[in-house]
C-alpha cells in the first residue's frame, strides 16, 4: 500500500492549489485564522500532538487548529497525496526524513523557517537529514535513535544484571541464551531495514553505496552479513517470524512478555501506559568493546505546504512546536527526543522519575547517529528490502540469496535499470 501511496504522491503533488492567504491580523497585530495540521502515529504519539496543539491554541487567541491524526505512515502519505492533488493540502504536516524526497522534488514545500533560532541550537543530524540539495526543507521536530528497551522485572526474575553501555554483540547473544534458559522470551525486533541498519554500521559495513545519491543497498559485504547473521540467530531466543506474525513485538514487550526490544523513542508513550511494566533503555550493543555502536536517526519534521492559505500561521506553529513551550509538551509525553538542544537537556526530557530513567542514553548516542537516504525512491527501496528481509528472517531464503536480491531490487527502485 505504501508503494501505491507514494506513487500517487509522485504523480499528483504538482497539482496544488494557489488560493490567496486566508489569515488576518487582529487589532493588536496578531495573526488569526484556521490552521490545518496532519500527522501519523500511534495513539500515544497522536495524544501528545493533540496536547501540543491545545497549548498552541491557548497561546494564540483567535487561532483555530484542525488536526488530522492518521494511524500509520502509509495512510498518512496516501491522504497527503489526495489533499495535494485536490489543492487543499494541510498547512503543516509531520514527515519522516526518509519520505522527504518526493515532496521536495515536486516543489510543494515552503522554505523552512527556524524562526529566531540558529542552526547551532539544533542537533546537527536532524538538520542534515532534512537538508535537500543544500536547502533546509522542513523544521526538525526530533532527533531520536535506535536503542534497546529492557524489561527490568524479567531480568530480575532471571537473576541477570541488565547490560551496561559497553556491551557487545557476543554479550548480547550470551544474554539472550541465558534469558531463554530461564524460560523467558529474550529478544524482539521488527524484521526491517530500520532494525538492520544500525547493526550493519556497528559491524563496520554500509547499508547503501552512497547516502546522498544511492544506487543500491549493499548488505552483501562481510560486515553486513555478520549483522544479519547475529539478528537471525537471536530470533531463536525470542520472537521469531511465526511469533511476529501473531503478535507485534512491541505489544509483547508492553504486555511484559519480552525482555529486550529494539526500537526508537516512539515506543515510550505506550510503554509508560502499560500496566505494571518496568523498563529502561541502553545503547545498541557494540561489535567490539573498543568501538562504540552506531545508531539509526529517527527524525520527523514540520513541513509547511507552499499552497498553505495561512503561511504565517503555519510557520508560527512550526516555530512554536520546536521551541521551549511546544517542544516541552512532547518531551514530557515521552514521544520525542527534542531536536533543539536546550529542550533535550531540560528536566522535561531527562526527568529520571519517568520511565525510562536512562533517557540520557538518547542524547549520548547522538554523535554516533547515521541516517538512511532521503531521496525520492527511498520508500520503494525500503519496501523492497523489507519484503526480502522478512523472507530471510522467516527462514524462507538464504543469506546469499537475500543480500543479492536486495541489491538487485533496490538498484531497480533507485532507478539503475531505467
Amino acid at each position: 500500500m505504501r508503494r501505491a501511496a507514494l506513487g500517487l504522491v509522485l504523480c499528483l503533488l504538482a497539482a496544488c492549489g494557489t488560493d490567496a492567504p486566508q489569515e488576518m491580523a487582529d487589532a493588536d497585530g496578531r495573526v488569526t485564522g484556521t490552521l490545518t495540521v496532519q500527522a501519523a502515529g500511534g495513539e500515544g504519539e497522536l495524544s501528545a500532538l493533540r496536547e501540543l496543539i491545545a497549548a498552541y491554541g491557548d497561546a494564540r487567541p483567535g487561532v483555530t487548529v484542525d488536526f488530522t491524526g492518521v494511524p500509520n505512515q502509509g495512510d498518512h502519505i496516501a491522504k497527503l497525496s489526495t489533499a495535494f492533488a485536490g489543492g487543499r493540502p494541510p498547512d503543516v504536516f509531520l514527515l519522516n526524513y526518509r519520505r522527504l524526497g518526493p515532496f521536495v522534488d515536486r516543489g510543494v514545500l515552503a522554505p523552512a523557517d527556524l524562526g529566531e533560532r540558529s542552526p547551532e541550537e539544533f542537533y546537527e543530524p536532524a538538520l542534515e537529514a532534512f537538508t535537500y540539495d543544500g536547502e533546509l526543507a522542513c523544521v526538525p521536530q526530533n532527533a531520536s535513535s535506535s536503542v534497546v528497551y529492557l524489561n527490568l522485572d524479567l531480568f530480575e526474575r532471571a537473576g541477570l544484571a541488565p547490560p551496561d553501555e559497553t556491551w557487545t554483540f557476543d554479550e548480547f547473544e550470551l544474554l539472550a541464551r541465558d534469558l531463554d534458559a530461564k524460560g523467558i522470551a529474550a529478544v524482539g525486533f521488527a524484521a526491517e531495514i530500520r532494525t538492520v541498519a544500525p547493526f550493519v554500521w556497528t559491524a563496520g559495513g554500509e547499508v547503501v553505496d552512497d547516502t546522498d545519491e544511492p544506487t543500491a543497498m549493499t548488505l552483501d559485504g562481510p560486515e553486513a552479513r555478520r549483522a544479519l547473521e547475529l539478528l537471525f540467530d537471536l530470533q531463536q531466543y525470542g520472537v521469531d517470524a511465526t511469533s511476529r506474525a501473531a503478535v507485534d513485538p512491541a505489544d509483547q514487550f508492553a504486555a511484559g512478555d519480552l525482555a529486550v526490544f529494539v526500537d526508537s523513542r516512539r515506543s515510550v508513550p505506550s510503554f509508560r501506559k502499560a500496566e505494571g511494566l518496568s523498563f529502561d533503555v541502553r545503547p545498541l550493543p557494540r561489535a567490539e568493546a573498543t568501538r562504540p555502536s552506531a545508531s539509526l536517526l529517527a527524525s520527523d519534521a514540520y513541513c509547511v505546504a507552499k499552497a498553505s492559505r495561512v503561511p504565517r500561521l503555519a510557520a508560527d506553529f512550526a516555530s512554536y512546536a520546536i521551541g521551549p513551550e511546544g517542544a516541552v509538551v512532547l518531551a514530557r509525553s515521552g514521544r520525542t527526543v527534542p531536536s533543539v538542544k536546550e529542550v533535550a537537556r531540560s528536566e522535561a526530557f531527562l526527568d529520571s522519575s519517568q520511565q525510562p530513567a536512562s533517557s540520557s542514553v538518547f542524547l549520548d548516542v547522538i554523535p554516533q547517529l547515521r541516517r538512511l537516504p532521503n531521496v525520492g525512491p527511498q520508500d520503494e527501496a525500503e519496501e523492497a528490502a523489507n519484503d526480502l528481509l522478512e523472507q530471510y528472517f522467516a527462514g524462507k531464503a538464504t543469506l546469499d540469496t537475500t543480500v543479492a536480491e536486495i541489491r538487485r531490487a533496490t538498484a531497480a527502485a533507485y532507478g539503475q535499470d531505467r
